[in-house]
């Protein structure tokens, strides 16, 4: 299944100059209608009165959008883009930033530090991932789209990661390279079986994909940078994850991969839930 509809996602600010041009590159690569949604999340009624001047909020806010897309015209010049913004308060935002995202077959965020608040993206993803059965594809600036004949898929043998693996190849070219990452794994019969990672290769394999598995040591660094240095050092483009197989509170207090992920890395990253 082709790559047609995407949809990148940027607040009012001005830090995202270069995710903005490497969005356009990859619809562009792949041929595909490019939507850019601007979040302008504005505080509650009840915040603004309480400092007065309400119309005053409302106007910086209205000024802020103008001034985005302006400067989202400047980065993709004569390219088609479409253009949508939500203005509203937060919770309401990440709600129908979720609704748009079900009419594409991608969702593009940059790293975080491309956000002028970055705890808004991460909601916002956190929105996209839980209520619109999209995948989405964490940029890291300056990427430079190519076909995907090598992939990574952190495997844990959990509902999330299967679909993350199958949003992968949907987009995957015929016949990738598909590096099945396992983090320690262990023999078991709820979920790895009795080799780790070795009967979903063989699915893969059924599937025309040459897939292998990559037997990685978490080491004295977090889960995320192994399944993150597995991936780069067997030269993988991408490496798809399941997310937020525990609860986001859980992961809130105790940590977890996709807290960990979800600001970005040097590789791609594309989060399913």
């Amino acid at each position: 299944m082709a790559i047609k509809d995407i949809l990148a996602v940027v607040d009012t600010g001005d830090r995202d100059g270069p995710f903005l041009q490497d969005a356009v590159n990859f619809a562009e690569f792949h041929g595909a209608s490019l939507s850019i949604m601007i979040l302008s999340a504005m505080p509650t009624a009840e915040y603004s009165l309480s400092v007065g001047l309400p119309d005053l909020f409302l106007q910086e806010y209205t000024e802020a959008v103008d001034a985005k897309r302006k400067r989202i015209g400047d980065v993709t010049g004569a390219v088609n883009v479409e253009l949508r913004t939500i203005s509203d308060t937060a919770n309401v935002v990440f709600e129908k930033a979720a609704v748009y995202a079900r009419y594409a077959d991608l969702v593009l965020f940059g790293p975080a530090d491309n956000y002028d608040y970055p705890p808004n993206r991460r909601h916002t993803i956190e929105s996209i991932l839980f209520a619109s059965g999209r995948p989405v594809l964490v940029l890291p600036n300056g990427y430079k789209p190519a076909a995907l004949d090598h992939l990574a898929i952190g495997w844990n043998a959990t509902r999330e990661a299967t679909r993350a693996l199958c949003d992968a190849t949907i987009f995957a070219a015929s016949g990738a390279k598909v590096d099945i990452i396992v983090l320690d794994g262990r023999p078991s019969a709820k979920g790895h079986g009795s080799e780790p990672g070795a009967d979903i290769a063989h699915h893969l394999a059924r599937h025309g994909f040459a897939a292998e598995v990559v037997p990685v040591a978490r080491g004295l660094g977090s889960d995320a940078e192994a399944l993150v240095r597995g991936a780069r050092e067997h030269g993988a483009a991408v490496l798809a994850l399941g997310a937020y197989g525990h609860s986001r509170f859980r992961q809130m207090i105790l940590g977890g991969v996709t807290r960990d992920l979800i600001e970005g890395a040097p590789i791609p990253l594309l989060f399913s839930h």
